[in-house]
């Protein structure tokens, strides 16, 4: 599974109807570092950077996640850069991830997706032409804005058929969601004083967030290859916001994980749609 899935979930979107979560485009970085000790890995560091914009049709994503892996002999930098647009209504999803290493072409994974009924059919164009049928699956602006839903009426636990552009969907990616306890519009955290009374690097970012009610989630990714005692194939953490935007990332991988904040986020204008 590629990391995009989870920074894809991680997103938010434009406005929504009524009686949906409203989103917020938005342009946000994510600076990320090594948090836990890895036996193969010196040291790790890496940076998401991620545009939200779209119109009354659908939404557009402008993804990269560049990090930097140095080892005892040797240092890797990865690559990947991801375009997207999604319907509003969830009903189609066209993608292109690109992955490089130390700056060579990898691969290139690029298609469409459709939702009719309770099956969702997956056309790729590249690396090959070919269609894939998997059951109902959510696109990541749809489960982003599910997880809110859910959390505003006090779910927490969220299981979800997931489609992110994986160049493997007959996997068939799912996740379970923890979505903890919700922190108070009114709550007073560091990001929440700094924006207040405009000190420090932190107010520049948590201005757009002050206010807001937000939430702990723990998600958990499985698929096909999860091994026989359930355990799943990536972990993520992260600080979830009513207007979709994300803070105090972990990333768990096999053997070690990346942690990280906020480094900017801008609120980009909403379109006027009828």
């Amino acid at each position: 599974m590629r990391v995009s899935s989870i920074a894809f979930l991680m997103l938010g979107a434009g406005t929504m109807h009524a009686a949906s979560a409203e989103l917020a485009l938005h342009r946000a970085s994510y600076d990320l570092a090594l948090s836990d000790d890895a036996s193969d890995m010196v040291g790790a560091e890496g940076r998401i950077a991620v545009e939200i914009s779209g119109d009354c049709d659908a939404y557009d994503l402008d993804y990269r996640f560049v990090a930097r892996f140095q080892q005892e002999q040797e240092l890797i930098v990865t690559d990947q850069q991801t375009e997207s647009r999604e319907a509003r209504d969830g009903s189609w999803f066209e993608f292109e991830t690109k992955t490089f290493v130390d700056s060579s072409p990898q691969d290139t994974v690029s298609g469409t997706a459709a939702t009719d009924g309770g099956r969702t059919t997956v056309t790729f164009t590249q690396p090959g032409e070919h269609s894939v049928e998997v059951p109902r699956a959510l696109f990541p602006m749809q489960h982003t804005r599910s997880l809110i839903e859910k959390a505003e009426a006090g779910e927490r636990i969220v299981e979800t058929a997931l489609f992110d552009g994986d160049d493997d969907p007959q996997k068939e990616l799912t996740s379970t969601a923890i979505i903890g306890p919700g922190a108070p519009a009114n709550a007073t955290g560091p990001d929440a004083r700094a924006a207040t009374s405009g000190e420090g690097a932190a107010a520049d970012r948590g201005a757009p967030l002050a206010g807001l009610r937000s939430w702990r989630v723990s998600e958990s990714f499985y698929n096909s290859d999860s091994d026989a005692d359930g355990m799943p194939v990536f972990e993520t953490a992260y600080t979830l916001y009513e207007n979709g935007v994300s803070d105090d990332l972990v990333l768990r991988f096999d053997g070690y994980a990346l942690s990280g904040s906020l480094a900017s986020l801008d609120l980009l204008d909403r379109p006027d749609c009828p």
